[in-house]
């Protein structure tokens, strides 16, 4: 069996990695995809995979966007660390999903739900009903994403769009936000990872532990020491914002997309 992971965090994609291989020993796998550029350069060349985990959101895109582009030779299982509102439908929908953080068990019963399908039928793309289905689920999603905050200012509190901050960082504990216009406001998320996962992932990217940043925020990327990159903002934060070599590949995909 022959399995392709489309996976945009590292440690994640080898955990899951290492779980199939524990279920099913004879399991070959292809190159770990960490975008969706990387996902269309591989399929449309010709690889035809018998099954894909496939994440819902990747740093250059959604998953339906993949189904656009080229066409999917096999079953699909899907991974998630969203909403319960999108696991419902996929589980009637899909082959499979698979909630973040992944049990090696659940894992092994997807496995166990693909080797059902495969002996009902041939593996095959997904069908144009389910893949209408899937487009309206994330179109659904795109419009849950954050699209303001409330931000208090002396005795009111005044509403502020996303799109209006050029990036967010966390200090010590605190999270805050730093406007196109330089304008800075202490938020009341408690993390940055709760942050993340508010805001549309096609516009803001989590480029360390401190910074989450908004596409319309670059005013260039310089190469840094050992593979890393310098990303300048504007308006400019007082500390450096590196990506680490590790996500080198994905934060070009997320720019270029």
């Amino acid at each position: 069996m022959d399995i392709l992971i489309i996976e945009d965090e590292p440690n994640a994609a080898r955990q899951l990695q290492g779980m199939i291989a524990a279920c099913r020993p004879l399991a070959r796998f292809g190159p770990l995809i960490d975008s969706l550029r990387d996902a269309v350069s591989y399929l449309g060349d010709g690889h035809s995979p018998d099954l894909i985990f496939l994440d819902i959101h990747l740093a250059d895109g959604h998953a339906f966007d993949l189904f656009e582009r080229v066409d999917i030779p096999c079953p699909v299982i899907f991974t998630t660390a969203y909403d319960q509102y999108a696991v419902k439908a996929f589980e009637v929908n899909s082959l499979d999903y698979l909630l973040k953080p992944m049990l090696e068990e659940r894992v092994r019963k997807a496995l166990d739900k693909f080797d059902l399908h495969c002996s009902i039928r041939q593996p095959g793309k997904l069908d144009e009903t389910y893949l209408g289905r899937l487009q309206s689920l994330l179109s659904a999603g795109n419009n849950n994403y954050r699209q303001s905050f409330l931000i208090p200012y002396r005795d009111k509190l005044l509403p502020v769009q996303v799109k209006d901050f050029a990036w967010f960082e966390i200090k010590q504990g605190v999270v805050s936000g730093t406007r196109l216009d330089g304008t800075f406001h202490l938020l009341e998320e408690r993390s940055l990872d709760e942050l993340t996962k508010l805001l549309d992932p096609r516009q803001f990217y989590r480029a360390n532990r401190q910074f989450l940043i908004n596409k319309a925020a670059l005013k260039e990327v310089v190469h840094y020491f050992n593979g890393k990159l310098l990303v300048r903002l504007h308006p400019e934060p007082s500390d450096k914002v590196i990506i680490s070599r590790e996500k080198v590949t994905q934060f070009k995909s997320w720019v270029t997309a």
